[in-house]
C-alpha cells in the first residue's frame, strides 16, 4: 500500500514522538526512583535530627541534675567524719580527751571496715487501740495510729547503706564531771562520731571518805573523785564526691 506524503509525515512525527517518549521514560524513571530514595533518606534524616535535637536539649538539664546530686551528696558527706589516716583520727580524739582532763591509759583503733548504717527510727506501740477500737466510730483513732506508723513503715523498708567505720577503744581515768564534759563535746560534734559504750569501773568515783589511808599524796590525787573507764567510740566515714567532669 502506497502511503501519501501526508501519511508519511504523520508516521514520522508519531515515530519521533514515540522515540522521545521512550527516551524520556528511560531517563525519568531512575530519576523518579532516586527522588523517592532521597525522600526516604530525608525523612530518616529529619527523624534522626529530631532525636539528636531532643538529646541536645537534655544536656543542660542533665548537667544540672548531675551537679545538684553531687552537691547534695557532698553536703551529706559533711556530716560524716573525713576518711583520714589513723594518726589524724587519733589526734582528733586526743584533743577532746586532753581538753577535758581525761588521762589516757591506752587507746586502740581498728582498721576501716564496711558496716551498715541503719536508719534511726522508733517503733510505735499503741496498746490502748485494741481496747478502744470498738469505740472508734468515725475512724479517727485508726487514722491517728496510721500517722504514727507511717515513719516507721517507710524507714523500716529502706535498705541500710554500708559506710566505712573505725572503732576506737579508750581506756582512761577521769573525774565524773570531766567524763560528762567529754561526752557532751562528742555529742556537740556535727559529724557521725558515735559513743557506743562507756564502762565505768567505779560508779562512785571514789569519794574522799572511801580513800585508802595508806595512799600517798600522788595516789590520792589520782584516785579520789576519779575512776577508770573504757569508752568505745565509732567513726563513720564516706568519701567526699568530686566534681563531675561534664566536658566544660
Amino acid at each position: 500500500m502506497k502511503l501519501s506524503y501526508r501519511d508519511r509525515v504523520i508516521l514520522i512525527v508519531v515515530a519521533i514522538i514515540a522515540i522521545i517518549a521512550i527516551v524520556a521514560i528511560a531517563l525519568i524513571r531512575p530519576t523518579i526512583k532516586s527522588i523517592n530514595t532521597d525522600n526516604k533518606t530525608l525523612e530518616t534524616t529529619k527523624q534522626t535530627w529530631t532525636e539528636t535535637e531532643q538529646k541536645l536539649n537534655q544536656i543542660e538539664p542533665t548537667k544540672k541534675r548531675i551537679t545538684e546530686k553531687r552537691d547534695n551528696a557532698a553536703k551529706l558527706a559533711e556530716y560524716f567524719t573525713p576518711e583520714t589516716l589513723f594518726s589524724e583520727q587519733d589526734q582528733f580524739l586526743h584533743k577532746a580527751l586532753d581538753d577535758n582532763n581525761m588521762h589516757v591509759i591506752n587507746l586502740t583503733m581498728t582498721d576501716p571496715e564496711a558496716a551498715p548504717l541503719d536508719f534511726y527510727y522508733g517503733t510505735p506501740h499503741e496498746l490502748s487501740y485494741n481496747l478502744n477500737q470498738h469505740a472508734d466510730l468515725d475512724g479517727s483513732m485508726a487514722k491517728a495510729l496510721s500517722e504514727k506508723l507511717r515513719e516507721y513503715l517507710v524507714l523500716s523498708a529502706r535498705t541500710a547503706q554500708d559506710v566505712a567505720t573505725r572503732t576506737s577503744t579508750i581506756e582512761c581515768r577521769a573525774k565524773k564531771e570531766d567524763l560528762m564534759n567529754f561526752l557532751a563535746e562528742i555529742k556537740k560534734m556535727d559529724t557521725t562520731v558515735l559513743v557506743e559504750s562507756v564502762t565505768v569501773s567505779d560508779y562512785t568515783f571514789c569519794p574522799e571518805e572511801d580513800a585508802d589511808p595508806n595512799w600517798t599524796a600522788e595516789e590520792r590525787a589520782e584516785n579520789i573523785d576519779h575512776s577508770t573507764m573504757t569508752i568505745v567510740v565509732k567513726f563513720y566515714s564516706v568519701p567526699v564526691p568530686t566534681a563531675a567532669d561534664l566536658g566544660e
